[in-house]
């Protein structure tokens, strides 16, 4: 009896034991687990600093404020545009036909033209465009006056503004003066002039036919005549500038046949004088 008892005895102790053994192993996996979690972790966190130290690191692009070069080139090719010189005609006397006239432009005979008729109740203005060989003529004659350098008064001894006043202005520059005269001895001042005088006949008579065009063909045979009058004394600026118009007006069957005609011998009178 003592033997079975002493014998379950130690029965349950070893099962105790055993049963002590298993949840000590448990116990130690799941601090393993946990420890091994905990790394993990640690190693994730250091990965992140890592990357973000690297990010603060790259350098930050900086801003660039500078003008481009082409806004400069064409910054500096306006202010060159805007220091080229400026020319102006005025011929006024107030009982003629055209009492007044008024030419600007620029060192590239680009401009305006404005005058007043007495047919007119008031100026008209056209956009002109001064040929080359004319303005050649013109900045000759101004060159040989020495216009901007000089303070000689080319208005003649008596007064003869029944004939009309012409006042030349030139800006060059710093510079500017402007001369006046109703009649002068100074062969330059006088040729200097008689071209601006040409160019208002050229292109007062262009708006001329260019209404006539439009308006009242029937008009252009008396106009095709003036201009011949003109070519003839030599009082057009630049005839060959006009052969574009001339051959437009030659092929325009609004015209009278007569007027085309007569421009077509006009531009073959123009190009012989040419060569």
């Amino acid at each position: 009896m003592f033997s079975r008892i002493a014998t379950i005895a130690l029965l349950f102790i070893f099962i105790g034991s055993a049963a002590l053994l298993a949840a000590g192993q448990k116990r130690s996996v799941a601090r393993g687990s946990t420890s091994a979690t905990k790394a993990q972790k640690t190693a994730a966190g250091e990965t992140q600093s890592n990357t973000n130290s690297s990010e603060a690191s790259e350098p930050i692009p900086t801003k660039r404020n500078d003008r481009p070069k082409g806004e400069t080139v064409v910054a500096a090719a306006s202010t060159e545009r805007r220091s080229g010189s400026e020319y102006e005609y005025l011929f006024f006397q107030p009982n003629f036909t055209l009492s007044r006239v008024l030419i600007r432009h620029n060192d590239l005979g680009k401009g305006t033209i404005e005058f007043m008729r007495a047919d007119f109740e008031e100026p008209m203005t056209e956009a002109i465009e001064i040929s080359g060989a004319t303005l050649a003529r013109l900045n000759s004659a101004y060159a040989d006056l020495k216009f901007l350098e000089s303070n000689e008064s080319y208005q003649h001894e008596k007064d003869f503004s029944h004939l009309g006043t012409i006042r030349l202005t030139l800006v060059r520059e710093d510079k500017k003066r402007t001369a006046e005269f109703n009649w002068t001895d100074n062969r330059l001042a006088k040729s200097l002039a008689d071209e601006y005088r040409k160019i208002a006949n050229q292109f007062v008579w262009t708006f001329d036919i260019d209404l006539a065009r439009q308006n009242q063909p029937l008009e252009s045979p008396k106009l095709i005549s003036r201009l011949e009058s003109f070519l003839r004394r030599n009082e057009i600026s630049d005839p060959v500038q006009l052969l574009p118009l001339l051959t437009a007006l030659a092929n325009d069957e609004r015209l009278p046949l007569i007027a085309r005609n007569h421009t077509l011998r006009l531009i073959g009178q123009i190009k012989k004088s040419a060569k």
